[in-house]
């Protein structure tokens, strides 16, 4: 049975002095500890717990752009990110027989980012940027057990996953950035199924590390197959001995794969997977061999969170636990940057519920419009055809964009175009020059 220690508060302090707001974040993620490190800025006290033993180190790769960029330079990180990054070169369509369809250089219309770097990484110098304040506290191996909401505080019980106690801990506000499968979304306002929440885009997909062979640097490669299958391959970096794969199935039904995920089975995972990319040509037979080897393996059904409201009482969620817009949109990591920022924001101007408010209302529309699915929500199936001619059709596409694009940068005509625009939509992160001579 679980041991139980002595509830805490906020309450501990010297007498006299007004207590400072505490904070719950649950999630170590992107959005929890750019959260934190701006809370703390902002004379809150933080406590963010986390499920894993570590900051996380698994991941896919991501990149930063704008509007969210702009957070992390605020945050005087830019280069250490600049020192983590992949150092890929460019993305790569490639045959079952490794040919080379096309190459897209890093930059311009690639998929390869200017940052590009290793989501492990970024969590990583995130962490460490955030506990280097007095007013930051993070909790690994802890998950919440239950919580319950008062007329001025929440009250939660925490439990270590390694000595299985509890501590009653209260705390002013609660933040909930844990994933698309939020435990503090379940506690606050029900399942998924009760509160209806996913919206499945059609796919499956799994992401894990292999171990790395001299092929598979410099570009990231990707080899479609009938039944869109898709296995793609990115360096983690030069001097990584591993290589990150990531295996799209864009089905809208599988069951055995379903139902392994909703029951996180893994060895059950990877058999399902192993069996619907079996007999398939390129690297697939080593990536699936390494694959029911690899430790840090994930696998689920590619859905969206969409919520009528993102917070109840005292309790927000934030990034995916309120949003997930799906690697589909590519605005994930954005989105998750730019949702820490502006709830931090707006708890430094109205420190109590208000600021949830304010905070949805600033971003709601912004993330509404990033969940759109590319070319009419139809892009998962366009860029993954199921049939061989369809595939062919795709890869002649690639080839005649990529050799367009060389042969325009080999005749110096890129000067007559317009200046590129951002990737992103632009937002207005409401930054003045005062809070970012704040973080100097």
């Amino acid at each position: 049975m679980a041991k139980r220690q002595a509830p805490s508060s906020s309450a501990q302090r010297p007498t006299g002095t007004k207590p400072a707001e505490r904070i719950l974040i649950c999630g170590a993620g992107v959005a929890g500890s750019i959260l934190a490190y701006w809370l703390a800025k902002h004379d809150f006290q933080v406590v963010v717990v986390e499920r894993a033993k570590a900051e996380q180190k698994a991941g896919q790769g991501i990149e930063i752009e704008e509007p969210a960029l702009q957070v992390v330079k605020a945050m005087g990180i830019l280069d250490e990110l600049n020192d983590r990054k992949t150092g890929e070169l460019g993305f790569s369509v490639v045959d079952e027989q490794s040919r080379t369809c096309g190459v897209l250089e890093v930059g311009g219309i690639s998929l390869t980012g200017e940052l590009e770097l290793m989501r492990g990484d970024l969590t990583e110098v995130l962490y460490k940027s955030a506990d280097e304040s007095a007013n930051v506290t993070y909790k690994f191996e802890t998950t919440i057990r239950s919580l319950r909401q008062t007329q001025d505080k929440v009250i939660v019980d925490l439990e270590n996953r390694h000595d299985k106690t509890i501590t009653t801990e209260e705390f002013d506000l609660m933040v909930g950035a844990d994933g698309v499968r939020s435990r503090t979304r379940q506690l606050v306002m029900g399942s998924p199924e009760e509160i209806n929440c996913f919206k499945p885009v059609g796919a499956f997909c799994a992401y894990f590390s292999i171990p790395k062979e001299e092929s598979d640097w410099p570009y990231s490669q990707l080899c479609h197959f009938p039944g869109r299958r898709v296995v793609c391959m990115r360096p983690i970096g030069k001097e990584s001995e591993l290589t990150s794969v990531y295996l799209v199935f864009a089905q809208d039904d599988v069951p055995d794969l379903r139902s392994a995920n909703a029951a996180g089975d893994r060895p059950k995972q990877k058999e399902a997977l192993a069996e619907a990319f079996s007999g398939l040509g390129w690297q697939t037979p080593r990536v699936i061999e390494q694959m029911m080897k690899a430790e840090n393996f994930y696998s689920d059904e590619l859905v969206q969170v969409k919520l009528p409201k993102w917070s109840q009482d005292r309790v927000v969620l934030l990034g995916d636990a309120a949003w997930a817009p799906t690697p589909v949109t590519g605005e994930g990591n954005q989105l998750a940057i730019l949702g820490a920022w502006v709830l931090a924001q707006e708890l430094s101007r109205n420190r109590d519920q208000v600021a949830f408010e304010m905070y949805e209302k600033r971003l709601r529309s912004y993330v509404e419009n990033a969940q759109s699915i590319p070319l009419g929500g139809y892009a998962i199936y366009l860029f993954n055809p199921a049939t061989r001619w369809g595939i062919g059709l795709l890869r002649t596409m690639f080839r005649i964009l990529s050799w367009g694009i060389r042969l325009f940068t080999w005749l110096n005509l890129k000067r007559f175009l317009p200046e590129q625009g951002q990737k992103h939509p632009r937002f207005d992160l409401e930054m003045d020059e005062v809070e970012v001579k704040g973080t100097e």
